[in-house]
């Protein structure tokens, strides 16, 4: 592939979604969980259908990883080995995110899961370089007194392997008005923040997330006729976590001649190009850049102009922003 030797960022990938099968079996076993007997019926239920049939069918890949999330063990392995297999295609810097209350049980407290987390993604650092943090999600059917304690934790652990805050589930129940004020919190602490928006249907839920202060939109997909949208985006730099094939499989784009690849980028919208998911979508970041260069009209020079905007809106430090960009800025002048 022509895109092994960029340094990559990712900035949009679910760890539950992203677990190495290897990794997932282990975990299931340890937790009592019962699996196929056959890999191939093993992996079935862990990665959706490239023909998969819409969001819901998409979201069944999930069940195994839920279940195995279930001790602090579980989520240090979960983060060091999601993040080691990120370094391996080359990611030198990596956002996982996930929603720390689903796994809550009454002796294991979210304290202890973003801790352990944290730890698991320091640990793949100091074996592969890879830098990163964790991006906790509220969710979209959990109460507000449930969002409010993960956005908390955003603030109590931010810069201690935390990174930013999300919110993610159904748009269509949910709509983006109903969390105003838990985005409002959000920037009056000043928690960097992305907001799973467009991913699905309206293009209101994009502008009233970049109204309520998101430095990133999830997915975006919705903005693609609406060109006014496009432009606040492009000139207020909120970037854009494109999730190429997860969007396909989803039914979020019916085909890649319809992928708003092209459209955004050339309307100068900071798009980052993303997994979503590992392991569901059975995809990396050097394939998903190697659909948009084969489906979409990327050129080849263009992969390094969006692993720039990627680590320009990454909820990173300063130094390790400038350090990762110079490496992808060597990489374009060579093939250039």
């Amino acid at each position: 592939m022509r895109f092994v030797s960029l340094p990559k960022a990712e900035l949009h990938c679910h760890l539950d979604g992203s677990l190495p099968p290897v990794l997932l079996q282990r975990l299931c076993e340890k937790a009592g969980v019962e699996l196929p007997k056959e890999e191939a019926d093993f992996l079935r239920k862990i990665q959706a259908a490239r023909d998969c049939q819409s969001l819901a069918e998409y979201l069944k890949a999930f069940d195994l990883p839920l279940a195995s999330l279930v001790t602090e063990d579980a989520f240090f392995q979960a983060a060091k080995e999601t993040a080691r297999d990120a370094a391996a295609e080359g990611i030198r810097y990596l956002e996982l995110r996930f929603a720390p209350l689903l796994s809550v049980r009454d002796n294991f407290p979210a304290e202890a899961i973003i801790e352990a987390a944290a730890a698991g993604l320091a640990d793949a650092k100091k074996e592969t370089g890879i830098e990163g943090g964790l991006l906790l999600c509220g969710m979209r059917h959990f109460t507000e007194k449930q969002n409010l304690t993960t956005l908390e934790l955003a603030d109590r652990y931010l810069g201690k392997g935390v990174c930013g805050l999300d919110i993610a589930g159904d748009e269509a129940a949910f709509p983006n008005e109903r969390f105003m004020p838990y985005f409002k919190e959000a920037l009056k602490r000043n928690l960097p923040l992305t907001i799973h928006a467009g991913e699905c249907g309206r293009r209101e839920n994009i502008a009233l997330a970049a109204r309520a202060g998101a430095r990133r939109i999830g997915h975006g997909i919705a903005m693609k006729e609406d060109p006014a949208l496009m432009d606040e985006l492009a000139r207020r730099q909120i970037g854009v976590e494109l999730c190429p094939s997860s969007n396909i499989q989803t039914k979020a784009v019916s085909s890649w001649e319809e992928y708003p690849f092209r459209t955004f980028f050339d309307k100068g919208v900071l798009v980052s190009v993303n997994t979503d998911n590992r392991t569901v979508t059975n995809t990396t970041v050097t394939q998903e850049l190697e659909i948009l260069y084969q489906h979409c009209g990327m050129r080849e020079t263009e992969a390094g102009t969006l692993m720039e905007y990627a680590m320009e809106t990454a909820f990173a430090e300063p130094s390790v922003k400038e350090k990762i960009l110079q490496e992808i800025r060597s990489w374009r002048d060579e093939i250039e």
